[in-house]
């Protein structure tokens, strides 16, 4: 699933990733931006069309990197926990 990391404790990040594994308390996701072990995270983790049948949706998670593992193709894996979320409403302008 599509991810987007939005900040860490280092700051603003802005980076998109995909996830590799979800459960209700952690996520693994890859992304090509260097995130510290123990580091404080807020990324956007979007759900797909059929998960929902009312189109995508889009979840504000906070939570703490626990183990960062180098990839190929300059990819770094990133296990997280996720200790609050959020579901994001799109405004209609």
């Amino acid at each position: 699933m599509p991810m987007a990391l939005v900040r860490s404790s280092q700051g603003e990040v802005h980076k998109n990733g995909e996830t590799r594994n979800v459960s209700s308390t952690g996520v693994y996701f890859v992304i090509s931006h260097v995130v510290a072990p123990g580091s404080l995270l807020e990324f956007v983790i979007t759900l797909p069309d059929d998960v929902s049948i009312s189109g995508p949706v889009r979840l504000l998670c906070k939570g703490k990197a626990t183990r960062v593992e180098i990839e190929e193709d300059a990819l770094v894996g990133v296990a997280a926990t996720i200790e609050r979320y959020e579901f994001m409403r799109d405004t209609v302008h």
